[in-house]
């Protein structure tokens, strides 16, 4: 007997940033959720450059910026429709973030899926800088928990520590 994979409604949001910890995101949205799986979007780079975080306000955090030769990995998760809500107000959105759509294809298939995201707000967008350690943990981990190469984690670190510059480019 052939069984059949049921999906719960819901999403499909796609963390690049802290979120893509499993055990962050959940305390993000006060809930358990379901594992997710790495994914990729081209024709966008990750920078450390949105701004306006921390106590101070001066800290930088990730966003994704259009560039045509990028490529960013992330996760993605199913979540129910209502955790919107609970995104919008960590992302600060709509005034820090704002809610997008993009096409991710999972790592391994070959496949688009449309998932939601958060693009920073221009206003909050300055130099790239170096994030804070305890949010570059956070993506670090959530990047390795979920399979995403290693040669992308060790230029996210880099990318960090402002030793790199430009896009991360598959292969390289």
């Amino acid at each position: 007997m052939i069984q059949k994979r049921v999906l719960e409604p819901g999403l499909l949001y796609f963390a690049y940033g802290c979120n893509m910890d499993h055990a962050f995101l959940e305390s993000v949205l006060g809930r358990q959720i379901s594992p997710g799986w790495a994914a990729r979007v081209d024709g966008w780079r990750l920078a450390f450059n949105k701004g306006g975080e921390g106590e101070a306000g001066g800290g930088v955090v990730a966003n994704l910026v259009s560039a045509e030769e990028g490529t960013t990995y992330g996760v993605v998760y199913r979540l129910p429709f209502e955790s919107l809500a609970a995104l919008d107000e960590f992302e600060g959105a709509p005034e820090h973030y704002r809610r997008d759509t993009l096409f991710v294809e999972p790592v391994g298939r070959q496949a688009l899926q449309a998932a939601v995201t958060y693009l920073g707000q221009p206003r909050w967008i300055v130099s790239e800088g170096k994030p804070p350690e305890d949010y570059l943990d956070l993506v670090v981990r959530g990047a390795a928990t979920h399979g995403i190469p290693g040669d992308y984690i060790d230029w996210l670190r880099r990318l960090a520590n402002l030793e790199a510059v430009g896009c991360y480019r598959v292969g390289l």
